[in-house]
């Protein structure tokens, strides 16, 4: 039976995207105090302060972090996220890929348009396959994906016809790469799909969306409330550790019981 060592990340080398705020800064924190070294990915100089800061917070913990500027849209800009991980592994290999970086943005289907279409699937799903594809060959056996999915997947959310679309192929993905990535490469990749978070870019929302979500939010089992990032990012840890070896091509529904 474990004894707990196994949720230890010590030594290990961690890519957290879209790391500079929100889940993803939540994520590469607790990964650090787990003892991982972690590339602190962001987007652009707008969040570089941001991210910069949770860089520094990670130095403080006692693990090796580094800022890594690139678009997980763009994939000439993979190797500089490949290149950060290995210039501070400790093994010459790269352990844990989570890919939270995403765009969000509401759009009812009428008002859907073919650049905000492209905008989200070259985020959310074009990125993650070929970064992913980038990566392998660096990830050690044993190594962890781990996405951060959405409760718009399987929930149905008004305004969400693009989005949805793209956290329901990411959770395709998981279910995909694990077969392919299991046996060949000791790789387990499973998902982690919260419903609300109150992260920055939910109180961005706008104020129809929040009133439409109101009753969803009042109804959730756990607790009337919305998530936290405390809520979401203990989960991501224990699918990038040892304990979690004998899960893969799952999604842990983080959504209070909205829905299994």
């Amino acid at each position: 039976m474990s004894d707990f060592s196994g949720v230890s990340l010590k030594g290990k080398t961690a890519i957290v995207t879209g790391a500079s705020r929100g889940i993803g800064a939540g994520i590469a924190i607790l990964l650090a105090k787990r003892g991982a070294n972690i590339v602190v990915n962001h987007v652009s100089e707008g969040s570089k302060k941001r991210a910069q800061a949770v860089v520094d917070e990670i130095t403080k913990i006692g693990t090796k972090a580094v800022l890594c500027q690139a678009d997980v849209s763009t994939l000439d800009d993979f190797s500089k996220i490949v290149d950060a991980a290995l210039k501070i592994s400790e093994t010459g290999k790269i352990d844990i890929l989570v890919h939270n970086a995403a765009a969000g943005l509401e759009a009812n289907l009428l008002d859907t348009t073919p650049d905000f279409y492209t905008t989200h699937f070259d985020c959310n799903v074009r990125g993650p396959i070929f970064l992913t594809k980038e990566i392998i060959p660096h990830i050690a056996r044993g190594g962890r994906v781990v996405f951060i999915s959405s409760a718009g997947a399987r929930l149905g959310v008004a305004g969400q016809t693009v989005y949805a679309a793209t956290k329901a192929a990411d959770e395709a993905l998981v279910r995909v790469w694990a077969k392919e990535f299991g046996h060949s490469h000791g790789i387990t990749v499973n998902c982690v799909n919260p419903g609300p978070v109150a992260t920055d870019q939910w109180f961005q929302s706008n104020e129809q969306f929040l009133k439409d979500m109101q009753p969803l939010i009042e109804s959730t089992p756990a607790a009337p409330r919305v998530g936290e990032v405390d809520d979401i990012a203990p989960l991501v840890a224990f699918l990038c550790s040892d304990d979690a070896r004998w899960v893969t091509g799952s999604c842990l529904s983080a959504n209070g019981g909205l829905y299994n």
